[in-house]
Parts: C-alpha cells; structure tokens; sequence
C-alpha cells in the first residue's frame, strides 16, 4: 500500500487554498456547505484580511459560534503550518459549545464535495485538532485564560497565528494585552467575541477608544439577536418580555449595559416603595410570611434582621407576577443570640394563619432552622447560594441570591413591592438601593461577593436580603385563614370549602 500522502504534498491542496485563503465566505458555503447569515459575512469579511483584529459584541444566537468555528477550519486548513488558539474563562463550555461547531462543520467537510482535506485534519478528545503529519506546529489547541497560560501563547509564534478570545468581556486585561503580544508577525490575527457584560475592560475598550472608528486598530461588530435568522421572533419576544432593560442590552442587543446598571435600583426606585400604600386586598388570597436573616449576634458588623410580608403570586411578569407588601420590621439588631433568635421569629409570626418561616439556613441559621422545626413551624430553608432550579433562572442568574435581589429590585420598579412601615426606613432605603449587579460571561446576573469593590464600603444588606428571600423562585406560601374571597367576609378556607360541598351535593 502507498503512503499516505500529506497535505502540502497532495496535489488539490495548492489550488484550494488558492480559492479559498482570502474568502472565509467561499469556504463557508462550498467547502463546509452552508449558507451564511449576515451578520456570519460580516464576521468572515473582517476576519479574512492579514493582521485582521476584530471585537464582537453579540446578542442571543446571533451564529456567533458556529461562525467561529469556520473560522477555525478555514485558518487550520488554508494555510502552511498555522497555529490557532482558542481561550476562555471556561474550558467546560468551550468544550460544549464551539468545539461542538467544529465538530460538526468538520463532519460537513467530510461529506461535502472537498471530502478529501477532511481527512487530512484531525480532531481530538481533549479539545485540540490538528494536521496529520505536522501535530507539533500545526494545530489548534484551547487554553483556558489565565496568566501562566497567557505567558505561554505569548512566547509561541507562528507566521499563521490566529488567537481567539470567548467570552472575552470577562477576559482579565493582562491575559489580552499579553496575548496581543504574540501578534508580530505579518499574518497573524486576533478576534474577541462576547456578550458585553461591563462597561470596563480591553473588550470594552476595543468598541470604544480602540476601535477603527476611534483611530484604533479593532473592528467593532455589533450583533443584534432581532436582526438574526437563528432565533424565532417568538422566541425573543417571550426573551423580551422577561428581561429587564440592561438585560435587553447585553443578552439581546448586542450592547453595553448603561452606566445606571451597576446598581439593581436606585435611590428613587427605592423611595417610591413607601409610597404606593395597599398593594395587595383582603379579599385576595393572599399569604403570610416571615421571613429572617440571622447574625451572629456578637457585636460585628451584620446583623439579624426579621420582617413580616404578606405576599400573593409567583414570578416576575404575567398578571400573576408576585406581589409582596412589607408589614412590619420588628427586629434589626446584632445585640440578639442566635440561639434566642427562633422564639423570637415564632413570637412575631403567633398572631398570623398559616404562616411560612423563611430563613437563612447558612452559618448559624441552620439552628434557628431546626428550633423552628422542633416547634412545628412551616420552615423554608434558604440557601441563596446554590443554583437555580427553574431553567429559565438558570440561564438568567448565577445562583438564588442574583434571582431574588433581581426580581425584588424588578417588583419595585413595577410596582409589586410596597413597604407600609417606616420601621429602619433609612437602612431599608440605603441597603436596597446600594446591591451591585454584573453579568457573568454568559450574561447572566450575579451579585458580587460580599467586601467586593462593587459595594463601595457597604457592610451587609441584612434588612435587603431578608425581604429578597420573599422573592427567591422556590418560595411559596399558604392561603392564610384571614384571606378572603370575591369581597366576601368568609375566610378563604370556608370559601374552599363551601364551594366543595356544593360541588358534591348531589353525590
């Protein structure tokens, strides 16, 4: 049998590349055998060119990924020993989603009419491809983004290198400007791709001072999901419906979020909570909660808090988006054990029918948690630092804390939060209107940790996090007794059950 032979011998190899190097969009559509969007051509156009350095903020399914995997398979198979790197934050969700593109543009090749050079490429386990025959300088591989990674593609040159950034919002500025760095060479390109999460940052900067438009190098693309032809306009609508306007910006739009956003509401959305009165009736059904964040108790800087809700509803849009009314604020203080802390919630829930306990269960919590339910109390158990359960809060929030700071936040710009105490008004108004938001490189919100930069200085929003527990997705409540019905005085309970008996009444 003749030795295979390999790619720079094979004589189709010449004339292919002679097609096919200055055109990403030819390659797209006759060797990997699909038809761009425009947006995909306006990626192509921009890449194609030697010393190419384009940035991409892009919206929802805009085709950004499977546009970059093209872009890999071209640079891979156009051009004599070619380096391409690959890096992100994530290396799992690399793996998952723009190597799935390559794969699967890779399986087209092989079925297409240049089925030929697909055999020439080969593409591993571990999140690398390369050339047969020249798996040391002809490749490309994934690195996840970090500094020691950064140092390494920095010091590896090529006269084809093509250095791709996912996700490249959440890029540290020293991974990027080092590997801007590598960039000596004639040939060599780079694109940054990513939802634009923050108004900071060398992404940031690459749409702005360092843009063509500004007298930079970069070509700033925007990508608009409503201008895609990858994603329903039902779809977006239903996306639209549920996001809020910085949430548009960047998951939709293809935009920066405004520079208002770094909070989750402001002083004014805050103070319009003490002004709205009555949000829920008594002849609407109605719950009670009371809901507890717990300190230590020991002098420091948190403190427990304690705060009587009545709430109706669930979710945060629709006609049955929920509503909750602050009713009292009992307690605020660091000068109260915990171990004393359970009668005390028990105490203030006493008066009220079929009350939900929701209290944090991290730390000392979990104690006040478990008397609680030594006493026979309905107990919900909050612990806002795992993940969401419903998908649609996965994909929008990193964990409960961002979900229930978010909708909360939301509820009070909509109007379905009214506080009826001035019970720590200045603490409600400072701690509510002072929460720090960001977006992960996913888009989705997140609260930054506690003693972050983002809070500017603010010690624990005790008072805050206890009315966003009214707000966590997996929260419910029961009807209370006192709840009536249709503007009848009958409790809601005797409501039930009328209608029951009458429904069975000639059984």
């Amino acid at each position: 049998m003749a030795d295979r032979l390999l790619l720079p011998e094979d004589p189709r190899w010449k004339p292919f590349c002679d097609r096919y190097a200055g055109s990403i969009e030819n390659f797209a559509t006759e060797v990997v055998g699909v038809i761009p969007s425009y947006q995909q051509l306006e990626l192509f156009t921009f890449v194609s060119p030697s010393r190419s350095r384009t940035s991409v903020a892009s919206g929802h399914g805009t085709g950004k990924t499977a546009g970059i995997a093209i872009i890999v398979l071209w640079h891979q198979l156009c051009f004599p020993m070619s380096v391409t790197f690959l890096t992100a934050n994530d290396m799992d969700q690399l793996q998952a989603t723009l190597w799935k593109e390559i794969s699967i543009s890779h399986e087209r090749i092989r079925r297409g009419r240049h089925s030929w050079i697909a055999e020439h490429l080969e593409i591993l386990a571990n999140a690398t491809c390369r050339i047969i025959g020249y798996e040391q300088v002809w490749f490309t591989e994934s690195k996840t983004a970090n500094e020691k990674t950064a140092n390494k593609m920095a010091g590896r040159h090529a006269e084809w290198l093509l250095i791709i950034g996912d996700e490249a919002s959440t890029l540290p500025d020293l991974v990027i400007t080092t590997l801007t760095g590598a960039l000596t060479e004639e040939h060599n390109r780079m694109l940054l791709t990513s939802q634009p999460t923050r108004n900071a940052g060398f992404f940031y900067r690459t749409h702005n001072d360092l843009s063509v438009r500004n007298g930079g190098e970069w070509n700033d693309l925007l990508f608009d999901s409503f201008d895609s032809p990858f994603v329903s306009e039902a779809s977006l609508m239903e996306l639209w419906e549920q996001c809020d306007d910085d949430e548009r910006n960047v998951r939709i739009r293809g935009r920066f979020p405004q520079d208002s956003s770094k909070h989750m509401m402001g002083l004014r959305v805050a103070e319009l909570m003490y002004k709205r009165g009555r949000i829920i009736q008594d002849n609407e059904n109605y719950g009670w909660l009371v809901v507890a964040d717990i300190a230590s108790g020991e002098g420091l800087r948190d403190k427990s808090a304690c705060v009587l809700v009545r709430v109706i509803g669930y979710g945060d849009m629709g006609p049955d988006a929920r509503r909750v009314e602050v009713v009292r604020v009992p307690l605020l203080t660091n000068k109260i054990r915990s171990n004393t802390f359970a009668g005390y919630v028990s105490d203030n829930g006493a008066d009220l029918t079929n009350v939900t306990y929701v209290i944090d269960s991290g730390g000392l919590g979990i104690n006040v948690c478990q008397d609680l339910e030594d006493m026979n109390k309905v107990v919900h158990r909050v612990n806002w630092g795992n993940p969401c359960f419903k998908n649609i809060n996965k994909d929008r929030y990193l964990n409960l804390r961002a979900q229930a700071m978010h909708q909360a936040a939301r509820a009070a710009k909509d109007g379905r939060l009214s506080i009826l105490t001035s019970d720590y008004r200045n603490a409600m108004l400072d701690q509510s209107s002072r929460i720090p938001k960001t977006f992960t490189d996913k888009g989705r919100i997140r609260v930054p940790p506690k003693g972050a930069t983002e809070w500017d200085g603010m010690s624990s929003p005790d008072l805050w996090d206890a009315v966003c527990f009214a707000f966590l997705e997996d929260v419910s409540y029961i009807v209370s007794g006192d709840a009536g019905m249709g503007g009848m005085t009958s409790s809601a309970a005797d409501n039930a059950l009328r209608k029951t008996e009458e429904m069975f009444s000639d059984v």
